[in-house]
């Protein structure tokens, strides 16, 4: 990786600057990125030090979130976790055999590649002017927020055909999202984190997707079905945001 470019003038040595888009952005959460949610919640997990920097800009591989870390740039969630893994020693998944570590592997990638387009088509595409844009600050300035929604519908309209899920109807991609989420409520019952007693990064992940469904009151068709069938994922997330987020209501403006 090339030296990354001076976001932060002043830094630390082993310290993780975490680049994500600004928190005034969104309210509800602590970022209207899952991913962000995900990579921070890792972070506090394992005790990492790190800052969080507001930031409106892409990395190298024009994706956000993004670390600088000791003077370098490493883009994508996945991959920032794997580095920094092995940096810093980190003992999160030898809890886990190696079969626990192919199912999580695999709920990890049904909900990030998978469960995801049915949060971002509601909010981006079907229900963007009308409900989310109350809880999504792109600008103060009314014209150029217009601008950004209707860029961004488009952006991620265009996308979800091109991956496939986008030639469905509304309803078949909301019922995609809802078996998913009623696929990861039967595999947590009633234990503590999705793979036992002791978090790992399908918490991480789990926990920064389903709060874009379950913390922005709009009407995501999967929320009802978290509400009604699953009051277990909402018992997940209090776990975390109480172990882990105790400053929540300062953090989800």
């Amino acid at each position: 990786m090339a030296a990354a470019k001076t976001w932060k003038p002043e830094w630390k040595q082993d310290v993780v600057y975490l680049h994500v888009f600004p928190r005034i952005m969104s309210k509800g959460v602590p970022n209207f990125s899952p991913f962000a949610v995900k990579l921070e919640t890792w972070l506090r997990i394992n005790k990492i030090p790190f800052e969080v920097v507001d930031h409106m800009g892409m990395s190298t591989k024009g994706q956000s979130p993004f670390i600088v870390f000791n003077q370098k740039e490493y883009p994508d969630s996945n991959f920032i976790i794997e580095y920094l893994t092995d940096y810093f020693s980190v003992s999160m998944e030898n809890c886990l055999s190696d079969v626990e570590k192919a199912v999580s592997r695999a709920f990890l990638k049904m909900i990030e590649e998978d469960m995801t387009w049915s949060i971002f088509w509601y909010r981006y595409v079907d229900h963007f002017v009308d409900e989310y844009l109350e809880y999504l600050k792109p600008s103060d300035d009314p014209e150029k927020a217009k601008a950004f929604a209707e860029h961004l519908g488009s952006s991620v309209k265009n996308r979800a055909v091109s991956h496939g899920i986008g030639r469905h109807s509304n309803e078949e991609i909301y019922k995609i999202g809802s078996d998913d989420i009623r696929a990861i409520s039967k595999y947590l019952g009633d234990k503590t984190f999705m793979m036992g007693d002791n978090p790992t990064l399908i918490d991480c992940c789990l926990f920064g997707f389903i709060i874009q469904i379950t913390d922005v009151p709009i009407n995501f068709p999967m929320r009802d079905v978290i509400k009604k069938e699953c009051p277990n994922i909402l018992q997940f997330v209090d776990r975390v945001k109480t172990k882990y987020w105790s400053d929540w209501d300062k953090q989800s403006i």
